[in-house]
């Protein structure tokens, strides 16, 4: 004898299809929102990262294990306000008392501009809990590896 088909089937559901969906538009949605962060830096900028960047891999001694980079900002000639103002609300740098001659590193910064020129300030936050920089000049698109400077802050 064979079974009656049953007269009320369970519907099908497209709820697990859906959920899916929403979660691929929401990672690809996040791909992009992530790329158009990073395209905003200059070419000068993003060759200095990657000179920086180098540098810091090439630092390491005997095969040792440098801590991660976890975070990083990026500072131009003409930036020096917000990178003083960030190194001081991180207790890198206290400037109390310290007069800035605002005319002369403005003057400085443009005439960096006006040659075509940058120097560039990369401050990391590593794993480590430490801080560092790397500092190299820019022209035009291509930062100038002899010129990189790494130093610990704090």
């Amino acid at each position: 004898m064979s079974e009656a088909p049953d007269a009320n089937p369970t519907p099908r559901t497209w709820m697990p299809l859906a959920i899916a969906a929403s979660v691929a538009a929401l990672v690809v949605i996040g791909a992009f929102v992530a790329s158009g962060l990073r395209s905003g830096m200059s070419e000068g900028r993003a060759d200095a990262v990657e000179v920086c960047e180098a540098a810091y891999a090439d630092s390491a001694t005997d095969g040792e294990a440098l801590p991660r980079i976890v975070a990083g900002d990026v500072y131009g000639a003409a930036e020096w306000r917000d990178l003083r103002a960030f190194l001081e609300e991180q207790g890198l740098l206290d400037s109390a008392g310290v007069e800035v001659d605002e005319v002369e590193a403005e003057a400085s910064a443009a005439a960096l501009a006006a040659e075509g020129r940058d120097h560039v300030t990369v401050v990391w936050w590593l794993d480590s809990e430490e801080h560092l920089a790397c500092e190299v000049d820019v022209v035009g698109d291509a930062a100038l590896p002899d010129t990189v400077a790494i130093v610990p802050l704090g």
